[in-house]
């Protein structure tokens, strides 16, 4: 392990790319439902549509500096850009500053084959940062879905094209991206078919249960296109990337948690009917709080 300074410095680099994600991520949640190219213009004022230059596009401090308003003609900038890059640092860096220092501690260890049979191995190098980009990627999916169902829009399927495609191959050649194994004992190469199939499995049928149970509870047609969190293929899709990323075991977990808070919000919503939290940001939240303690939540049900 390098030393706390070099350490606190990976750290701090990494919570500024994160902030440089975000900025990116901003735009994938605006365009990408309304089939505009991502790279094509670059980033422009949406009310003069003047090319904002690098020096006032510095994730959350060219926000600031400017005082949300545009330098050309002045115009008001959201607020939400720069709390998304900042979100999305914290997101980076937290999760650095967790797996980093505590060389994985967080997430359970994996049985691996050896020469006398399996033993339990935790996780470092290496690995341990691919874990770390592997996690990252599914958190930002995670986001940008829930940003767009903020929007009243439906997340659209390319949104996890990418997710999807690593998900798959990524663990073929390397199952330690998932720490707990779907089947244990498995050989090395046929622990990842397994597990991704296994993932696929919960995560289609979690989506599909929460499929049908909001299908059967819509009032009237009309309403699928009044409110997309109505229509839950986005988070039918989410959670096929949790069960993808983590294992079955974790997406029935935090399935079942996001459903538990979604419903505990009903009175909430009730009393004040304008106040709208999508089930997918609460699938995020608890995703990475899940990621985050990992090892502490499962290590109860490994010592029954």
């Amino acid at each position: 392990m390098p030393p706390l300074d070099a350490g606190w410095l990976i750290v701090l680099w990494l919570t500024a790319l994160g902030g440089a994600i975000g900025s990116f991520l901003n735009v994938v949640v605006y365009r990408l439902p309304l089939g505009i190219s991502l790279i094509d213009p670059p980033s422009h004022c949406p009310a003069c549509k003047r090319r904002i230059p690098w020096y006032d596009n510095v994730p959350v401090f060219g926000w600031i500096v400017l005082r949300g308003r545009c330098r050309g003609c002045g115009g008001s900038i959201s607020i939400r850009y720069p709390l998304v890059e900042a979100l999305t640092a914290a997101m980076f860096g937290t999760l650095a500053a967790v797996e980093h220092f505590s060389q994985g501690a967080n997430l359970p260890p994996r049985a691996v084959e050896v020469a006398e049979g399996f033993s339990m191995a935790g996780t470092s190098g290496l690995q341990l940062y691919c874990v770390y980009l592997f996690h990252l990627l599914l958190l930002c999916t995670l986001l940008c879905a829930a940003l767009i169902e903020c929007d009243r829009q439906r997340p659209p399927p390319r949104l996890f094209v990418p997710a999807l495609a690593i998900g798959v191959a990524a663990p073929l050649f390397w199952p330690l991206l998932r720490p707990v194994a779907a089947w244990p004992g498995l050989p090395h190469y046929p622990a990842g078919v397994v597990d991704g199939l296994a993932g696929l499995a919960a995560g289609a049928a979690l989506g599909g249960a929460v499929w049908w149970v909001r299908r059967i509870g819509r009032k009237k047609p009309a309403d699928a296109s009044s409110d997309a969190s109505r229509n839950p293929a986005g988070l039918f899709l989410c959670l096929i990337c949790v069960g993808l990323y983590l294992g079955w075991q974790a997406a029935l977990a935090i399935a079942l948690a996001t459903a538990a808070v979604h419903c505990a919000t009903w009175p909430l919503r009730r009393v004040r009917p304008g106040l709208r939290v999508p089930p997918g940001l609460w699938l995020l939240i608890i995703t990475f709080a899940w990621i985050l303690a990992w090892s502490r939540l499962v290590s109860p049900w490994e010592a029954c």
